[in-house]
């Protein structure tokens, strides 16, 4: 599988170059080649997705070692392998990672690495904005610390694949639909996505919290006050932290809410009001509209995937409804 294809950084064979890019990407200062006749040939692709990047490394077919020192970035690295193993020092600890076992580094903390035939997928995470999602999911339940996450991530379980299998997923969309895509209703999603899935499926300080089951089956105002911003604004970019300050309350607070009221996340139900949307543009705009063009115009950027969901909905697909239009 390739990844990324189209945000390519770097392609060499040339440790030096390679040395010197690292050091500004992912403050590595030191890169050995460990086999004196291996084949290095480094792929470094990356892309920001919102406050987040995404980047896809690979080193060939060779052993290498890096270093990291001291920094003040304040964020976290979760690497998630695609090939290859090694073994890992950080925080005094010894772990290893492969394609079953990844890790979330601070990168303020030294680490040493020794990597064999090695690639992965990361995502870097500033702290702040993993705080702030985490505050948007919880709400006044927020405690006042940051949220820790364990650094060895078993990804062999099913909420690693789950992780691992979204991470993927928004790979392939930000290569291929998504490319040069300047879309923030989509974009916004696929950030808050990630983000959520990272903190509901690895263990952090505020797992419990985030997992805790609500006591009461009622349907709480703020239930009503979210539905009726998601009507008023579908047409405009609507991330959980938005949704969760309309509502006045945590995101997960809603979510478990509007599953008990509607059956369904508010992102789910904003999806099914987008798509109703969507269905009422192709019954009434003007001719010469595409189905592609509406899809768009309501944050679908996958004809495909639109197209789905879409006759999942209606039981039709978009196309035979634009061909309904008087």
């Amino acid at each position: 599988m390739t990844y990324l294809q189209n945000y390519q950084v770097l392609s060499s064979r040339d440790l030096y170059e390679t040395r010197a890019l690292l050091a500004e990407l992912n403050s590595i200062d030191t890169l050995d080649l460990i086999e004196r006749h291996a084949s290095f040939d480094v792929s470094i692709h990356g892309v920001a997705l919102g406050d987040l990047q995404v980047l896809h490394s690979s080193f060939g077919d060779c052993r290498i070692q890096l270093r990291t020192p001291e920094s003040d970035n304040d964020a976290l690295f979760m690497i998630i392998p695609t090939k290859g193993s090694g073994s890992v020092q950080h925080h005094g600890q010894d772990y290893t990672i492969s394609t079953k076992r990844g890790m979330i580094r601070d990168m303020r903390v030294p680490l040493f690495a020794d990597e064999d035939r090695f690639a992965c997928l990361g995502v870097r995470l500033p702290k702040d904005i993993i705080a702030r999602h985490c505050r948007t999911l919880l709400g006044n339940d927020m405690p006042t610390m940051d949220p820790g996450f364990e650094i060895s991530l078993d990804l062999d379980t099913a909420p690693g694949r789950h992780v691992c299998n979204t991470l993927n997923y928004i790979a392939q969309a930000l290569d291929d639909p998504l490319h040069n895509l300047d879309n923030s209703i989509v974009l916004n999603s696929l950030q808050d996505l990630l983000l959520t899935n990272i903190l509901m499926m690895f263990p952090n300080s505020c797992s419990e919290l985030l997992h805790r089951k609500q006591k009461s089956n009622a349907v709480p105002h703020y239930v009503k006050r979210a539905r009726d911003y998601i009507h008023a604004h579908a047409h405009t970019p609507i991330t959980l932290e938005t949704l969760a300050q309309h509502a006045g309350c945590g995101y997960r607070t809603l979510q478990m809410a509007f599953n008990a009221a509607y059956g369904m996340s508010p992102m789910a139900y904003l999806r099914s009001v987008r798509l109703n949307n969507a269905y009422n543009d192709l019954l009434n705009e003007q001719d010469g509209v595409s189905v592609a063009e509406i899809a768009m115009k309501w944050g679908f950027a996958h004809a495909g995937r639109f197209a789905r969901i879409y006759a999942r909905q209606f039981g039709v697909l978009p196309s035979e409804t634009l061909r309904k239009r008087q």
